[in-house]
């Protein structure tokens, strides 16, 4: 019982991480898929130097530790430009956005791309023998069919964002796993700590699971 009411005496302060946990997770989530379709676009470009760029951007943030990445953009990037004089404070923020977007969004591209690989081409041919131009091919045939594919590694991706937020803490952003340091640090209490903190992340991620599978189920998704 005692150590319950560790946990709960706790949760006030570890629910106020969650909060910016949530934030930087939606926020990552957002720019990530937004370059990750730019990316996966230009993966699938006729045009090389398209390719080239997108292939380089993946191979990049795909090949190299996110913590390093967040500190990259967080510490290095400030010592060859002004970031700091140009956000200000709000520059915390801005790293730590970017760090998550362009690493998630480098695994969002391949999912994008493979799942539009995986439209049958006939699809294409047909909405182009009906008039159809490429754009709306793509947007009206082609994604809407490889969208309800993508979802679960688009889950088990926005899942991994959550968790990868926990690294954020390296720079101080007062996200759950930055609250619990704080709390143990003044309680001395760490199993009970970080046994809530891990409660708070599974609820988390569970509720996301299960919204996915619903939404699954409601789509009707090629199990094939």
């Amino acid at each position: 019982m005692e150590n319950l009411k560790i946990i709960f005496d706790a949760m006030p302060q570890l629910l106020h991480g969650l909060v910016f946990t949530i934030q930087y997770s939606i926020l990552g989530v957002l720019f990530a898929s937004v370059i990750g379709l730019i990316a996966a676009f230009m993966k699938l470009s006729s045009l090389r130097i398209l390719r080239l760029i997108s292939n380089i951007y993946v191979e990049i943030f795909r090949g190299t530790p996110l913590l390093v990445q967040i500190l990259f953009i967080y510490s290095g990037l400030p010592l060859v430009l002004p970031l700091h004089k140009w956000f200000g404070e709000g520059y915390l923020l801005v790293a730590a956005t970017c760090a998550l977007a362009f690493n998630e969004g480098a695994y969002i591209t391949e999912i994008i791309r493979a799942g539009i690989l995986s439209i049958d081409r006939g699809q294409k041919e047909a909405a182009q023998s009906i008039g159809m131009n490429g754009f709306q091919t793509m947007f009206y045939i082609i994604l809407p069919q490889a969208f309800k594919r993508m979802i679960p590694p688009l889950v088990n991706q926005f899942a991994q964002t959550i968790k990868d937020t926990s690294l954020l803490s390296v720079i101080s952003v007062a996200e759950l796993i930055y609250a619990g340091e704080i709390i143990i640090a003044q309680t001395f209490q760490a199993f009970q700590i970080w046994a809530g903190v891990a409660i708070l992340y599974f609820i988390l991620i569970f509720a996301l699971t299960r919204f996915a599978a619903y939404l699954e189920r409601r789509l009707q998704i090629d199990r094939r």
